[in-house]
């Protein structure tokens, strides 16, 4: 997997110069990503730029999934009554989740 800069990750916003900032590191020494609303509306840089600080955490949740589900085929398979549909909704999640990590990966999806 490609290497990013290591988290954690935090939004920032600066209204002096109204612009919406992720920094890395605890003390916030490297900016990831800003953005200073050019065609955006402020709430809208805002929710982009929340999504991206929470990319480390959301990447690391997907790959305790995958890999957590490659040990557990039926991850969440509790009784008999559960349906096709719940087992094809299962293997679509899972597809999924391995379809953003290659993306994280920077592979051809």
């Amino acid at each position: 997997m490609t290497k990013h800069t290591p988290g954690p990750w935090a939004y920032h916003f600066e209204p002096t110069l109204n612009r919406h900032i992720v920094r890395a590191g605890f003390a916030g020494e490297r900016n990831i990503c800003v953005a200073y609303g050019a065609g955006l509306k402020s709430y809208e840089a805002a929710a982009n730029l929340r999504l991206i600080a929470a990319a480390p955490d959301l990447l690391e949740a997907v790959k305790m999934f995958v890999e957590c589900d490659a040990f557990i085929p039926r991850l969440g398979k509790v009784t008999q009554d559960d349906s096709a549909a719940d087992e094809e909704r299962r293997a679509t999640i899972y597809a999924i989740a391995r379809a953003a990590l290659a993306k994280a990966a920077g592979e051809d999806v």
